[in-house]
């Protein structure tokens, strides 16, 4: 391939400037210039990877151009020549030592493989687990010895030994000899050794690969354009054959995806990669193997075309607009592809001569290119090529397609993608043999044809990115052939028509980014759909009922729905699920009890599932379970006490600000690899640190505090949270010594100053690139390194951020350019006054941000949350999940504050909105908040008009709060109220009784109040009532007794209540009933034994006399009883004690030997504690006169 000087330049330049240049046009100088610019101010590392060019001139023209940078900066080259390594040691640069070649030490010249190794790589893929070797080893290891010690030519020779296990076969390769008549050469041996594996090729395949040659070396190929290809030219006889073909040349390692290494057929996934390359020495062998067959057209030189008469494929470069070269296209083609051609517009009669064509290959053109014109017709003579049967015009600035375009009736494949068309004409649906329509990226278009159903053999169809689309004919639910279906990133598409389920064998449907779509369509039978993918959703509330339908779903992805509340029953039906992806779906409050009948599933994310509150017990069923993420469940307070039976091999459970432990049967979990825990409870840190001390999972805490060792002693350190202390001490060589950069284990890492100096070393102390927490405290300097303010691009993969003690800082780097940062933590930065836009830098919103965290930010006055005061402007945190503000007392969210799902308010009540949010919209409604310490005006209470969807609220230490606010009477979705700490609260307002959807009241520590307003026996939805430490309140009201839904009724240290009501005998529902430390609480009513649904009661009142003999009726209360109360010793009178029917009870109190009055005690139906009795406890019993046990 030739050297290109001008690709590399630009490739280089538009990475720099994130592709944001146009470069088609400029010359070498323009791109010397711009380099040296560029590459002058940074520290880079380039990879020339696979470097052929031997010309001494060339190579020192390519030092030249990459001659800048920074102290540090690096080029690395591969090659399989040793002459281009001379060549680069020498030259005028490399003497002048402007580039400084590594010592011929340092060079790395990777060794070829042992004939033993050889033949070991070549016997993995040769042999099966269990099969005969018998009398084929030791002619294979003859065959290995043929190889070279190259792995190419051994997985390759291995692959096609594989399939013909004979004697006589494997006799055969190794026998075969090849001449290409190459000049003599490393090149000459590796291609004539690799020659051997084309030969013993399966014969259907061969012409297949041949066909390859087409591409140019190091193109990427798309797996479905070349299947597609392959089959207008005849060489396969389905997709399936073509898929096949894939796999082979993938086994062979002829072909290989992008960034990975070699693949063997038995790890291929059941979807095959998009994205394909061919190694270089297969592209060379199959460019002398195929040389016949086809040739590089460059239209400057069309006069020499004559010889290739003959060829079937071509490509054609250099094209400038010039008609005389298509005069001398070669007639029998089979297949043209364009490449690089910049501004096309094809002659009229470009195709009149080429009337053999079936794959004809126009997306060379670049729409960028400065000539491009805006419009772009394609020539009438493609109308001609009758035999066509593949056409790619991807790119093409097309707005309609020529007359008569439907008279190509053998078209099959048809791509369009990225064109301008607004309205897709009827035309196209007249090509019946279309199996394959590719419309993606036609930002334009608005209207699909009504007749497209008649193309009855279509079975793929792409139209993501058609952004102004809003519906679908009713027709698309006739292509009875359907297979795959993408529609992602159709963000106007509203609804999908109603027997859309009827495509029956719909395999792939992708709908992710359809932002308006609301709902499904109810029937969604879908017997073959494997892949689903229902993400950025944002609209979407709920799935259809018979969702379990989909019998052979495989991979569902439905994150980013944010306003799905529930999955459906028929979820758990879903018996093939493997992956399923609900991060992010805000509104998801449970999973289904039957989620552990989804046994296949193997793959689990529910990150920032924020209302997620408990997880079912069944989930432990699912034991083919290996990835689980929690992180950000911010309600999530519990694991079922069983989850270490799942066999994970990554869990990931950061900032679970409700959990405080986990079960301790993870520790037992030896299958697991990953156990990630950031910012969680200290609870919860520190099982997490006990847990993988026991499984000796990496991840254990380094701290290294001033004084206790040198920084240079931790070069060697590998771990994965880095804790450094006192760098004021450290000076820059120790810093540098360190290496920081390099160390790609660490995922935490906390930078710490105690005093001031050493804040430079901040610039040698550049984090990993991988990691995912970040927190600097105590830095004293006013100025950051020039790292963080191109943060996204060192740390891309950080989450979290805490910056806490930054006394001299008075602005902040672009934090919120972060792309994956979920959560930020400012604490205790006074000379910060203003975070406006450039906080943001260049990259829009903080779409992932979820927790943010103010403290003590005293003279923070202004966060500005959109990009201007435009009426219509977006949120630039328009996803919060948790906002918590702390002795921030000058602080307000202009022109808005974030609309955070769950606030925390602590003495910093101008955060609360005085207008609302405008006519700005989120997906998040507050539904939770905590108010304390503030100081409220009654205007600033009427703040609180703006949060109407609050459904769980708590004012806490407010002084000189009389009464509640009547601005409150507007939570009509209010569940839950806590008020606690209201020193000046006297009575609760008479329209507490209207808020009907209370379910929960807690009182605490509001010694002023006296009595419940009487309008509260409205609210009949309530089931828990606390009332704590109320020490003016002397009695319960009547009315309790009409609280039919009540269930738990918990009464602490009110020390002034002298009875209960006789009405709370009504009280149908009450399961749990708990009176402790109420003094004056003598007696307890003889009705109590009618609660018979009470299930736990617990009483501890020290002045409270004996229970009543109804209690005995409280039979419920046995089912869970595991001991009984210290103070039944108090029971002095009590001469008879039945206990029957408590399994779970153990022991007797110590307290029971002080009933001197007791005559007889019965045991009946308690295993446990009849043995126990009889055993170690029977000295509390001793001086009891008649003991039964049965």
């Amino acid at each position: 391939m030739q050297f290109d000087l001008h690709k590399i330049g630009s490739v280089i330049l538009k990475r720099m400037m994130d592709n944001t240049i146009n470069l088609d046009n400029c010359d070498l100088l323009f791109l010397y210039d711009n380099l040296s610019k560029e590459l002058a101010t940074r520290r880079y590392l380039i990879v020339l990877d696979n470097l052929w060019e031997e010309d001494g001139n060339n190579l020192e023209r390519l030092k030249e151009m990459l001659q800048h940078g920074r102290k540090g900066s690096r080029v690395i080259v591969t090659t399989r020549n040793l002459r281009i390594v001379q060549q680069l040691r020498t030259g005028f640069l490399a003497n002048q030592r402007k580039i400084c070649p590594v010592p011929e030490s340092e060079i790395i010249e990777l060794d070829v493989l042992e004939p033993g190794d050889g033949w070991e790589l070549m016997k993995q893929r040769a042999f099966g687990a269990d099969d005969d070797h018998n009398g084929l080893e030791e002619i294979g290891k003859q065959i290995a010895a043929k190889c070279g010690g190259l792995p190419l030519v051994a997985n390759a020779l291995g692959q096609v030994m594989s399939e013909q296990r004979t004697v006589g076969a494997w006799e055969h390769i190794r026998d075969t000899k090849f001449d290409l008549g190459l000049r003599e050469g490393h090149q000459k041996e590796t291609l004539e050794r690799l020659v051997l594996s084309y030969y013993h090729m399966k014969p259907k395949f061969k012409l297949c690969f041949i066909y390859l040659a087409t591409f140019p070396k190091g193109f990427v190929m798309d797996n479905r354009h070349i299947i597609q290809q392959w089959n207008a030219l005849g060489y396969i006889n389905s997709r399936h054959d073509g898929q096949c073909c894939i796999n082979y040349l993938l086994g062979m390692s002829f072909l290989r995806i992008p960034g990975s290494a070699s693949v063997s057929p038995s790890s291929l996934h059941f979807k095959a990669p998009q994205e394909l390359v061919m190694h270089d020495l297969v592209h060379d062998l199959v460019s002398v193997i195929g040389a016949d067959e086809f040739i590089d057209l460059d239209a400057t030189k069309s006069t020499s075309w004559n010889r290739a008469r003959y060829c079937r494929h071509a490509q054609l470069t250099n094209f400038k607009n010039d008609p005389e070269a298509f005069k001398h296209i070669p007639g029998k083609l089979r297949s043209l592809h364009f490449r690089d051609l910049g501004g096309l517009q094809l002659p009229k009669k470009a195709f009149s001569r080429s009337k053999y064509i079936r794959v004809l290959d126009l997306s060379g053109h670049s729409a960028e290119c400065q000539s491009a014109p805006s419009r772009v017709v394609l020539p009438s003579s493609i109308n001609q090529l009758k035999l066509i049967r593949y056409l790619d015009g991807t790119g093409l600035p097309i707005k309609s397609l020529p007359k008569n375009f439907h008279a190509l009736q053998n078209m099959e494949t048809l791509i369009l993608s990225n064109s301008l068309f607004e309205i897709l004409s009827d035309s196209i649906c007249r090509l019946t043999k279309l199996c394959y329509l590719d419309l993606s990226g036609s930002s334009g278009l608005s209207k699909l044809p009504a007749s497209l159903g008649e193309l009855s053999q279509l079975f793929f169809l792409n139209l993501s990115g058609c952004s102004i689309l809003q519906e679908l004919p009713e027709s698309i639910c006739e292509l009875t052939c359907l297979h795959h279906l993408d529609m992602s990133d159709c963000c106007a598409l509203q609804k999908l028509p109603d027997k859309f389920g009827g495509l029956l064998k719909l395999s792939f449907l992708n709908l992710s980014g359809c932002s308006k779509l609301t709902k499904l369509p109810d029937n969604v039978s879908f017997p073959c759909l494997e892949h689903l993918n229902l993400s950025s959703c944002h609209e979407l509330e709920n799935l259809p009922i018979d969702f379990g339908h989909l019998q052979k779903l495989e991979f569902m992805d439905l994150s980013g729905c944010y306003k799905v509340p529930l999955l459906p029953v028929s979820f758990c039906q879903l018996n093939h699920l493997k992956h399923l992806d609900l991060s992010d779906c805000h509104n998801l409050k449970e999973l289904p009890d039957c989620f552990g009948h989804l046994f296949e599933l193997e793959y689990l994310n529910l990150t920032s599932c924020a209302k997620l509150r408990l997880l079912p017990e069944s989930i432990c069923k699912l034991f083919k379970l290996r990835r689980v993420y929690l992180s950000y469940c911010l309600k999530l307070s519990e694991l079922p006490s069983s989850f270490g039976d799942l066999e994970l091999h990554i869990l990931h459970m950061n900032c679970l600000r409700d959990m405080n432990d986990c079960p301790d049967s993870i520790g037992d979990m030896t299958s697991l690899t990953q156990f990630v825990t950031y910012n969680a409870t200290s609870g919860l840190l520190d099982k997490a640190r006990e847990i993988r001390r026991r499984l000796n999972l990496v991840g254990n805490v380094h701290e290294v505090k001033s004084g206790e060792c040198s920084i240079v002693d931790l070069v060697g350190l590998a771990c994965s949270d880095l804790k450094l202390e006192g760098l004021q001490n450290v000076e820059h060589p120790g810093a540098d010594s360190l290496k920081l950069r390099d160390k790609s284990d660490i995922r935490v890492l906390q930078l710490c100053w105690e005093d001031e100096g050493g804040e430079s070393v901040l610039d040698r102390l550049v984090p990993p690139r991988t990691l995912e927490d970040f927190s600097l405290i105590g830095y004293r300097s006013s100025e950051f390194p020039d790292w963080m303010f191109d943060i996204s691009s060192y740390l891309p993969f950080l989450s979290e951020l805490n910056l806490k003690g930054l006394e001299a800082c008075d602005h902040l780097p672009p934090f919120g350019a972060l792309p994956n940062l979920r959560r930020l933590s400012l604490h205790n930065i006074p000379n910060i006054r203003k975070i406006g836009k450039k906080f943001y830098g260049e990259g829009g919103p903080c779409l992932k941000l979820r927790v943010l965290m103010l403290n003590s930010m005293e003279n923070l006055e202004e966060w500005w949350t959109t990009e201007s005061t435009k009426e219509n402007e977006e949120f630039l945190i328009p996803n919060l999940h948790y906002l918590e503000v702390v002795n921030c007392q000058k602080l307000k969210f202009l022109p808005y504050p974030p609309r955070s799902m769950f606030w925390f308010l602590s003495n910093s009540e101008r955060v609360l909105p005085e207008r609302g949010s405008g006519k700005l919209s989120s997906s998040i409604p507050p539904s939770e908040m905590v108010l304390g310490n503030c100081s409220f005006s009654e205007d600033k209470w009427d703040r609180l008009q703006h949060f109407p969807t609050l459904e769980i609220f708590q004012l806490t230490s407010i002084s000189g709060l009389r009464t509640l606010p009547e601005v409150m009477r507007c939570f009509s979705s209010l569940t839950a109220l806590h008020l606690s700490k209201l020193k000046d609260l006297g009575a609760l307002p008479v329209w507490l009784g209207l808020l009907e959807s209370v379910q929960k009241i807690v009182i605490l520590d509001c010694p002023s109040m006296t009595s419940l307003p009487e309008s509260m026996k409205n609210l009949t939805a309530l089931k828990i009532l606390i009332l704590s430490e109320c020490k003016g309140l002397e009695t319960l009201p009547e009315w309790l007794g009409q609280l039919t839904s009540l269930e738990h009724l918990e009464i602490m240290d009110c020390p002034n209540l002298t009875s209960l009501p006789e009405s709370m005998k009504n009280l149908p529902a009450l399961k749990i009933l708990k009176l402790l430390d109420c003094e004056d609480l003598e007696t307890l009513p003889e009705w109590l034994g009618q609660l018979t649904s009470l299930e736990e009661l617990k009483i501890g009142c020290p002045n409270l006399t004996p229970l009543p003999e109804s209690m005995m009726n409280l039979t419920a209360l046995n089912k869970g009883l595991e001991t009984l109360p210290e103070w039944l010793g108090q029971l002095t009178s009590l001469d008879q004690l039945l206990i029957e029917d408590c399994p779970n009870l153990t022991y007797l109190p110590e307290s029971l030997w002080s009933l001197s009055a007791l005559k007889l005690l019965k045991i009946v139906g308690c295993p446990s504690l009849a043995e126990r009795c009889q055993g170690e406890d029977a000295r509390k019993i001793c001086n009891i006169p008649n003991i039964e046990f049965s």
